[in-house]
């Protein structure tokens, strides 16, 4: 099996290799979206029956990703079920990548639960299972820790472009510092705000929070979320994308 996650700036794949009667990831491919020649490199050497892939990207830059897979894979899906009821006013339009790392969630925590997706935007999501339903909430956009340090830059005339720092201090005593803190300890701040009053909108008063995302680290020092039960998933949007995967191999008829 393999799952591919196209990004706004990432393109993430693992393929998955049978270990019992589980699934775990052999083997994995990370790079700037726009880096195809060096996927279609790391592809040639692999091949998969099933392969599925989420996409947030533009319509042709998914599109040549799914040349890639068709070449390779003897089925490839774009947007398999992820399993999740869309309680959205307009569900065509959540981003697979929330909705697959909702659907992992909710399988790995087997309860209502809130999902953190820390990487070019930051996303924080509600999901509620229940005995007879499992269905993705909505929740909230922010931008992530070098998306703000960015938009401070371009849109300034005088504050420089800062790489953030994961675990900087809020006091800045220079202007570099300052952004630092701003845009890092803000950051952290953002996505703790932003779980609580979720889960009390929602009424998810004890529910556990699921963290995910290439930025997770800045949300990791100090320890985040201290009222409730943390896990950290680095494969929440492929693990969501492997089930769906598994449910389509599940629903193929028998030759």
């Amino acid at each position: 099996m393999l799952t591919v996650d196209l990004g706004n700036s990432r393109l993430k794949a693992c393929l998955w290799g049978r270990s019992g009667a589980s699934f775990d990831c052999v083997a994995r491919w990370e790079a700037d979206a726009a880096e195809l020649e060096g996927f279609e490199g790391w592809l040639a050497h692999r091949r998969a029956p099933l392969a599925a892939l989420a996409s947030v990207a533009a319509r042709a830059h998914t599109e040549r990703v799914l040349a890639l897979l068709a070449a390779r894979c003897e089925r490839t899906f774009l947007g398999p079920d992820s399993g999740l009821e869309i309680r959205c006013s307009e569900p065509d339009r959540v981003g697979a990548d929330r909705l697959y790392a909702a659907a992992g969630a909710a399988d790995l925590a087997g309860r209502s639960c809130l999902v953190v997706d820390a990487g070019t935007a930051l996303t924080v999501d509600a999901v509620l299972v229940s005995a007879d339903a499992r269905a993705f909430l909505g929740g909230a956009i922010a931008p992530g820790p070098r998306l703000s340090a960015a938009a401070l830059a371009a849109g300034t005339a005088r504050l420089p472009r800062v790489e953030p720092r994961a675990g900087a201090p809020a006091l800045g005593t220079i202007t570099e510092e300052a952004i630092q803190a701003g845009v890092v300890v803000g950051f952290r701040g953002a996505a703790e705000l932003l779980v609580e009053e979720l889960a009390r909108e929602v009424r998810f008063e004890a529910a556990p929070v699921v963290l995910t995302g290439g930025a997770r680290e800045f949300l990791l020092v100090p320890r985040p979320f201290t009222a409730r039960a943390l896990t950290v998933v680095p494969d929440l949007v492929h693990q969501g994308l492997l089930a769906a995967l598994l449910r389509v191999a599940d629903a193929r008829p028998a030759p």
